[in-house]
């Protein structure tokens, strides 16, 4: 079995944050060796995150320059593996990003992207 591999993603409310969140869940959802982790739980009640966290390399995936997931992370003491910085990634393939609350075709081509993106990624962890 492949060691598993701990997703944490934005949680922001913009048209970006949607994209990372849904990236994150579906490559959950279809590979047996992806988890996500709840930022907003992690800030919260972080004792309820610990066996993610002490069992599972992380990977952080911000929406935006203020990278909240690296921050709030490293301010509990979350080691991170790797960060993604998926705002670079939608500006670098062209992926305009414009609605919060649904994926529109674009939306939805920015979600592939960043999906493969971070399977490349944690493959070579």
């Amino acid at each position: 079995m492949e060691e598993k591999i701990a997703l944490v993603s934005c949680s922001g409310l913009s048209p970006l944050g949607l994209i990372v969140r849904v990236a994150s869940i579906d490559l959950a959802l279809e590979n047996d060796n992806i988890v996500t982790a709840c930022l907003c739980e992690s800030t919260a009640q972080p004792s309820e995150c610990a066996p993610i966290y002490d069992d599972c390399p992380i990977v952080s995936i911000t929406g935006c320059k203020d990278d909240c997931v690296s921050t709030i992370l490293n301010e509990k003491g979350i080691e991170v593996v790797k960060n993604i910085d998926a705002e670079s990634l939608m500006i670098e393939n062209n992926v305009t990003f414009t609605d919060s609350s649904r994926l529109d075709n674009e939306g939805e081509r920015g979600v592939k992207i960043l999906k493969d993106y971070i399977l490349e990624t944690i493959s070579n962890l």
